[in-house]
């Protein structure tokens, strides 16, 4: 059946994204038209969450119509295997902040009201002959706006966005790192947040042999634990500490080229701990990767 809340999926946001899927990976090559399309049949029991009608809600359709891609994908590997993906983040790592002035004291005369809503991504899947794409959204191609023009359309700061290590999942191709975020309000103020986050659960899923990416989390700064989807208030002086999900590997570990295990070592995506403990990284490998970087010597 349908969901209550407005995760749900109209069949033609499915369809689309069914398409796209299949068309990325057997033809990417010829354009989308009606008769490049007209080939695909996409059906689905009409009432769920991936075929909707009219009132249910679907506000929120991409946190479903997204994971649309891996799930033809899982059954596409069993019939041509070597082609597509593992899994990666799935839906858009959205958040809406709704900041006012604080309400546990008297307004001060300085603050404003504002919405801002920021688009995310988490780290795509690795492909059969390549890593995942960090921070980088599949299947959508959305972007976000840079931390400064965000933080200039109202009074929200964003303390924290960088890459995640070791969220990729490990594999003969490495999964796409996630990402870090940490966001409050300028002094003052306080919001609530709209969380439209998935990955929690049930982190991305390698392929022949790769291992999971690491999944999302959410809480406040203070260690109180907060949900990946609803509104949810956020108090004066607070922040929302977030890590978005990384993609799944893709092969076996042991047959990845240890060239591109020191490689992510150098440049931060993986952990001296993960080298190791993955990877098989000795501690003299480790030792000389730390001392090339600390000597500007390129890895």
């Amino acid at each position: 059946g349908v969901d209550r809340k407005g995760i749900n999926c109209p069949l033609v946001y499915a369809k689309a994204y069914a398409c796209y899927a299949l068309k990325v990976a057997i033809a990417p090559e010829i354009p989308n038209n009606a008769a490049s399309l007209a080939p695909f049949e996409i059906i689905a029991p009409e009432g769920t969450i991936v075929n909707a009608v009219h009132p249910a809600p679907v506000a929120l359709r991409h946190i479903v119509g997204h994971f649309v891609p891996d799930t033809v994908y899982d059954a596409f590997d069993k019939i041509v295997p070597g082609l597509v993906p593992a899994e990666g983040a799935g839906c858009l790592c959205n958040f809406q902040v709704s900041l006012r002035s604080r309400t546990d004291v008297p307004v001060p005369t300085d603050t404003l009201r504002s919405e801002v809503l920021t688009f995310n991504s988490g780290g795509s899947g690795a492909r059969p002959e390549f890593d995942g794409l960090n921070a980088t959204a599949f299947p959508s191609g959305v972007m976000t706006m840079p931390v400064e023009a965000t933080e200039h359309v109202g009074p929200v700061i964003i303390w924290r966005k960088e890459l995640r290590p070791d969220s990729g999942g490990a594999g003969q191709y490495r999964g796409g790192l996630g990402q870090y975020m940490e966001v409050g309000a300028r002094t003052g103020h306080e919001f609530d947040i709209q969380a439209m986050f998935d990955r929690i659960d049930h982190p991305a899923r390698g392929r022949r042999g790769g291992s999971e990416g690491a999944a999302t989390t959410i809480m406040r700064d203070d260690g109180v634990p907060m949900k990946g989807k609803g509104k949810q208030f956020v108090p004066h002086g607070c922040k929302v500490m977030m890590a978005f999900p990384g993609g799944a590997g893709y092969g076996s570990v042991s047959d990845r080229d240890l060239t591109l295990v020191k490689r992510d070592l150098a440049r931060g995506y993986i952990s001296e701990r993960t080298a190791a403990e993955d990877y098989g990284l000795t501690m003299a490998e480790i030792e000389k990767v730390r001392s090339a970087v600390a000597a500007g010597e390129h890895v």
